[in-house]
């Protein structure tokens, strides 16, 4: 079990948890869940995927950035997580492009927007859309790193 919580209020209802069900050579089954505290409904979905896929996503989740979009995803569908970067260029409709100068930036203490977004087209009609329900967590990195060692140790062990 791994849990990843947002950090951006405290004390934070929202978190993502991953708890492995199954893990044999070749395939990973999981469950996952989201929090957001009392306000909402939690959301759980079984997710099954190969086995090196999922250990390539956990990987990409620690190579992320703050310049850079990313969108990180199994080749089964089930999960995907997109980073929003925190110093990225943002259109904004009255402003046009907005990005925070490099000289400014060690101004900030370094935060990763992730978006974990479930396939309801596959949980409903076994064809995937990559659309459903999301949860948006604000994280360190280091939490990431904790996060997907945790992952990674647990489908060592299985």
């Amino acid at each position: 079990m791994a849990i990843l919580k947002d950090c951006s209020s405290v004390p934070s209802n929202c978190e993502v948890e991953i708890n492995l069900k199954l893990v044999n050579e070749e395939s990973v089954e999981f469950f996952i869940d989201f929090r957001s505290g009392p306000a909402f409904p939690d959301v759980q979905m079984e997710i099954a995927c190969l086995k090196r896929d999922f250990l390539k996503l956990l990987d990409d989740l620690q190579q992320i950035n703050n310049v850079h979009l990313s969108m990180l995803e199994t080749q089964d569908p089930g999960l995907c997580v997109y980073h929003i970067p925190q110093f990225g260029k943002y259109y904004y409709p009255d402003y046009g492009i907005l990005q925070i100068p490099e000289n400014e930036r060690d101004e900030w203490e370094p935060s990763y927007k992730l978006i974990f977004v479930l396939d309801a087209g596959f949980k409903n009609h076994l064809r995937a859309t990559g659309c459903g329900p999301s949860l948006c967590l604000i994280v360190k990195m280091e939490q990431i790193n904790e996060f997907v060692d945790s992952l990674k140790s647990e489908v060592n062990s299985f």
